[in-house]
Parts: C-alpha cells; sequence; structure tokens
C-alpha cells in the first residue's frame, strides 16, 4: 500500500502508460469523446492499481463505449466552467490598467479549482461505480467536500502537469504525447482510490453481505 504500492506499479506497468496515454490521444480527437476516453483511461488506471494488471485494450474499449453518451454530460459542463473561468480571469486583468480586479479573480480561481476537482471525482467514479448520473455527482460533491487530502493530490497533479507543459513548451510536447496525461490520472486514481473504497465500496459490500 501507500507510496511502495503507488512506485512499484508505475515501474511495472510504464510501458502500459505510455500505450495508454497514446489510445487516449487518439480517441480524444473528435472532441465531444474526451469524457469518455477519460472514463476508459480511468479504468485501466484505478484496476492496475487495486489488481496490479489488467488487459489494456479490452478495458479501456469497454469503458470508452460505456460512457460515450453517459459522460458527455460532464463534459459539457466542464467545458461551460472551464470558458466561464477564462472569462472571469481575462476580466480580472483587463478590468483596471495598472491592476487586477480581486473579485473576478477569485471568482475564476475557484470556478476553475471547483471545474478540475468535480470532474477529476466524477470521472473515477463513471467507471468505477455502477451508479447513474444523479448519484455519481452527489458522491463528487461530497468528495470535494469532505477529503481534502484527495483534494490536494488532484490539484497538485494538475497544476504540475500544467506547470511543466507550459514552462518547457514546446518540449513538453514530446512528454504530452507520450506519458503525461496518464501519469496524472495514475496519481488522481491512486489518490482518489483509498476514499472511494473506505466510503463506498466496502459499505456497499458489507450491505450485501448482510442482506
Amino acid at each position: 500500500g501507500g507510496w511502495k504500492r503507488f512506485f512499484f506499479i508505475l515501474g511495472t506497468h510504464f510501458w502500459k502508460l505510455i500505450t495508454l496515454n497514446l489510445l487516449f490521444l487518439a480517441f480524444c480527437i473528435p472532441l465531444v469523446t474526451i469524457p469518455a476516453a477519460f472514463c476508459g483511461m480511468n479504468r485501466v488506471l484505478i484496476k492496475l492499481y487495486r489488481e496490479g494488471n489488467c488487459f489494456l485494450w479490452a478495458e479501456f474499449i469497454k469503458e470508452f463505449r460505456a460512457n460515450l453518451w453517459k459522460a458527455m454530460p460532464f463534459g459539457l459542463f466542464g467545458a461551460v466552467s472551464l470558458f466561464a473561468s477564462y472569462y472571469f480571469l481575462s476580466l480580472s486583468t483587463s478590468a483596471y490598467e495598472n491592476g487586477v480586479d480581486v473579485v473576478s479573480a477569485a471568482i475564476g480561481i475557484l470556478l476553475l479549482i471547483f471545474a478540475v476537482l468535480l470532474l477529476n471525482y466524477v470521472f473515477v467514479f463513471l467507471p468505477t461505480l455502477d451508479l447513474k448520473n444523479g448519484p455519481i455527482t452527489k458522491n463528487a460533491f461530497i468528495f470535494l467536500v469532505t477529503e481534502w487530502k484527495a483534494n490536494l493530490a488532484i490539484l497538485a497533479s494538475v497544476a504540475a502537469t500544467a506547470v511543466f507543459t507550459a514552462m518547457l513548451f514546446p518540449y513538453s510536447l514530446f512528454t504530452l504525447v507520450f506519458f503525461s496525461v496518464s501519469l496524472m490520472q495514475y496519481a488522481i486514481c491512486a489518490a482518489v482510490n483509498r476514499p472511494l473504497q473506505k466510503r463506498i465500496i466496502e459499505p456497499y459490500e458489507e450491505k450485501q453481505e448482510n442482506s
């Protein structure tokens, strides 16, 4: 468990992460399929982390097909949220010639953080839990409010990937193509796995055993 498991799986299956990254990008070519591609990727990663191995193509394509339409509303929400965040951040710098509008900047940053956290929980829960979109959203919101350690891990993973890509661009395009996205999502899946197991999967399994 813990960091030992994280690095053991990472070292053992790093080539799978490269293959998965390329597969993910290929299935993102029509932009509307990005949410389903995230579900397929996270299905492979959560299974790798929990079980130590999986059939990459079979797991990815099965989950991609299962969530092609189901995940689309979340993708639309993400697009609107990111646009709104960009709008407020842009507004904060254009409102004053020599300063920043603190209120607009705060709204933009909060919208961005909320969207990143909620969507990352959703795209882990969709391929892991057999629930409709309503309960998926509810559980994601509860985790967003209560699981601060997982929240920090998600934000750190996304921020590190974004900063690394921006600072080393265009050289970072190589890592972006081959492993940046899958590595980021692997860290997120590992962080979410423990509270997911403790708060949702184990209580459900106990309920099934007692019924």
